[in-house]
């Protein structure tokens, strides 16, 4: 009878496990992977780096207020990820969404120092370069549904309306910058509009991420619409897409918070403080706009 090594059986085993991990993985959204920052071996500094801080969104239980930033090994091997989940999730499905994005991305993006990945509940990314702090327009993603509408001009004045009020209201957060808004459109449908920016961001940064893609959207004739940056995103539809009853039972202002600051992991544990800097995008253009269309 043929012997199979014990070597052999386990190789197969972690193809198998491998291959069911990827096939059962949910798909992105949207992702991209940069081919701007270089790729690193499986073997270097960068990858123990990267392993470590996106270890922390598969056990960090504590994630606060959908966000969390680490950072962790020395210039030029340190790995930043960021981590950032819709602000009405609960602390769970959060930590599960980004968890599924560590495995999924790094999957899409093999050996890519720089990449983001999107889903409907959060977005992850990760780089060898600082991104606290830092407003991004790029690389993003724009998703519209091409719905009819009946009164196109009725729907866009009562549209309009609620993303000028709801971009000031997510803009102006200070522990998180997060906002929903509802209305009723001409046909007594209801409208339902999301803004977020990543909590880090000054409210004037926030402001100008959420004007920017906000003004790439033709609002005339959309029935809904999503945009995605790394550092703020927004989406409408004439069907509830967040959870209204979570939204409506918190305060429209948290308490105020110091700024939260990017986790620099060490043997201590001890977070520090980062300095802010602006950077460009090494993306692409801000203004290179991405759209596809969906149902």
């Amino acid at each position: 009878m043929l012997m199979v090594s014990s070597g052999i059986l386990f190789s197969l085993f972690l193809i198998f496990v491998l291959v069911y991990q990827a096939t059962t993985q949910p798909s992105f959204i949207y992702h991209y992977c940069s081919n701007n920052t270089g790729k690193y071996t499986s073997k270097s500094t960068y990858k123990a780096s990267l392993d470590y801080v996106l270890a922390n969104f598969s056990s960090n239980t504590g994630i606060d207020g959908g966000f969390d930033s680490y950072s962790y090994g020395q210039d030029p091997d340190k790995a930043y990820a960021i981590g950032f989940c819709r602000g009405d999730l609960e602390p769970d499905v959060c930590l599960s969404c980004l968890n599924d994005s560590r495995i999924a991305l790094t999957q899409l993006c093999p050996n890519q120092k720089e990449a983001i990945g999107w889903y409907d509940n959060c977005s992850l990314r990760f780089s060898n370069r600082s991104m606290f702090g830092v407003q991004e327009s790029a690389p993003n993603y724009f998703m519209w549904n091409k719905k009819d509408v009946s009164d196109v001009d009725g729907y866009r004045v009562v549209l309009t309306n609620l993303l000028s009020g709801m971009i000031s209201d997510a803009a102006s957060g200070v522990s998180l910058k997060f906002a929903t808004r509802t209305s009723v459109a001409p046909d007594f449908s209801k409208i339902y509009v999301l803004a977020q920016c990543t909590p880090n961001l000054s409210e004037q940064d926030c402001r100008d991420c959420l004007d920017l893609i906000y003004a790439q959207i033709p609002l005339s004739g959309l029935a809904g619409a999503r945009a995605y940056t790394p550092s703020c995103n927004f989406r409408f539809e004439t069907y509830p897409f967040f959870d209204v009853a979570a939204v409506v039972q918190s305060p429209h202002l948290p308490p105020v918070l110091p700024p939260p600051l990017i986790k620099d992991i060490n043997l201590s544990s001890r977070p520090r403080p980062l300095l802010i800097c602006r950077w460009h995008s090494i993306f692409s253009s801000p203004y290179d706009f991405l759209w596809r269309e969906f149902y």
